[in-house]
């Protein structure tokens, strides 16, 4: 700030706190103190002095920035106040214009926390490229979150409202204490390892260092470590917890989170549901109506129309060929049968000129062998004797023969059965 050292020329009172106001609204401090004075939620700005053993400061806060801090006042309560100094001329006073506020200590609490988000973040732990998209329509969500109080009734009750085809796995755990960080972490892997497909992680509202446990560091880690989607519902505004910037989705409210993970919703869906189901049925008829008119032009041609008359010419084609084929084949029978008759007159004649003369030839030697015929010699009074035992040997001599042998006799018209009754030598 530069010193105003001009003595020389006179200036008028609101100069001179003009120029104050000028100089003390460059100046930024951090102070601590007493609170004193505190006004309450009457205006849109809040009143309050802080004080230590030997000086007295007026302050002034917007209620947005009041309302940000989430911080109670009450009259003797040690806080921190980040601002500037404002001077108001026209009533000459002198006011401590509150930028931030905190409970006395929690600077530097919020300082380290800012440490550890600058180094969490720079490692990528809160990447959006990193982080998973919510199941839809889950089936089985699991909440860790305390088992008693406002947090998971609100939750129950919404998810019931929404999606009441979900069941809730309930994990229970202490949301804040000592041990809460541990807890928090069991919770987080027990239902991780479930068969839950989405997990809600949330708490109820409460002060800074209530809801230190979800910006731990271990804790961060290990839900960046999860395989299942986590839904962070803290209600803590404005501030973000690190287990906020580490889930997949952060909303502000546990309430928010179960309508996160229940979206659309059952009512959504049933509207969604019949809207389709009236489009389907829309097209349905549309499809049906074309078909029907498909249907109709069809039935509408001649070949459906009146089959009959399609047949009809087809019968007169079909019996013109009937009667075109029977006379072909009547002439065409005729024909070969004159044919044939022809050349059997011909072959007859062939045959019988050639036969004659062969026919002579045959008689003459026919002839020839009649008269050389055994028969013809039988016919002459002779005989032919044959053994009884086997007619094919001839006997032709006595000595073929003993007294007593059964012998036949062939004659011209007929055979004797003879027996030997004696050998007469040749005469």
């Amino acid at each position: 700030m530069s010193e105003y050292t001009d003595t020389k020329t006179a200036v008028s009172v609101s100069e001179a706190l003009s120029i104050v106001k000028i100089g003390l609204e460059t100046l930024r401090l951090r102070v601590i103190g007493e609170v004193s004075g505190f006004t309450g939620n009457r205006y849109p700005t809040r009143y309050f002095s802080l004080k230590d053993g030997d000086a007295v400061l007026k302050c002034v806060v917007w209620r947005n920035v009041y309302e940000a801090a989430a911080v109670d006042l009450k009259d003797g309560q040690e806080i921190e106040v980040v601002g500037k100094f404002s001077a108001y001329p026209a009533r000459g006073e002198l006011n401590f214009q509150v930028a931030k506020l905190y409970i006395s200590g929690e600077g530097q609490l919020r300082m380290e926390l800012a440490a550890r988000e600058a180094r969490l973040r720079a490692e990528g732990l809160f990447d959006a490229a990193r982080k998973s998209m919510l199941p839809v329509y889950p089936l089985r969500i699991a909440v860790v979150t305390s088992p008693a109080g406002a947090v998971i009734h609100d939750i129950t009750q919404t998810l019931q409202q929404r999606w009441p085809l979900a069941e809730i796995l309930l994990y229970g755990v202490r949301v804040e204490g000592a041990d809460a960080v541990a807890q928090i972490m069991a919770g987080l892997q027990a239902a991780d390892a479930s068969d839950a497909e989405v997990i809600i992680l949330a708490r109820g509202g409460g002060s800074f260092e209530d809801l230190l446990p979800f910006s731990d560091e271990a804790l961060v880690r290990c839900i960046a470590g999860l395989n299942k989607p986590v839904v962070a519902g803290i209600g803590h505004e404005p501030d973000n917890s690190l287990a906020d910037l580490v889930a997949d989705v952060r909303v502000a409210t546990p309430t928010a989170a179960a309508e996160a993970v229940s979206s659309p919703g059952i009512d959504t869906l049933t509207r969604l549901l019949a809207s389709n189901s009236s489009s389907i049925h829309a097209a349905m008829r549309d499809q049906i109506q074309q078909r029907a008119e498909r249907l109709a032009a069809l039935a509408s041609r001649p070949v459906f129309a009146g089959p009959a008359e399609l047949l009809q010419v087809r019968s007169m084609m079909l019996d013109t060929a009937q009667q075109r084929l029977i006379t072909c084949m009547t002439q065409g029978f005729v024909t070969q049968q004159q044919r044939v008759t022809h050349t059997h007159k011909r072959l007859q004649q062939a045959g019988a000129s050639l036969l004659a003369p062969q026919r002579s030839k045959l008689e003459a030697v026919v002839g020839m062998l009649d008269a050389l015929s055994p028969l013809k010699v039988l016919g002459r009074g002779y005989a032919l004797v044959f053994d009884a035992t086997d007619t094919r040997d001839v006997i032709d001599s006595v000595a073929a023969v003993t007294p007593g042998q059964g012998v036949q006799v062939r004659l011209q018209d007929g055979q004797l059965d003879c027996e030997v009754k004696g050998i007469v030598d040749e005469v």
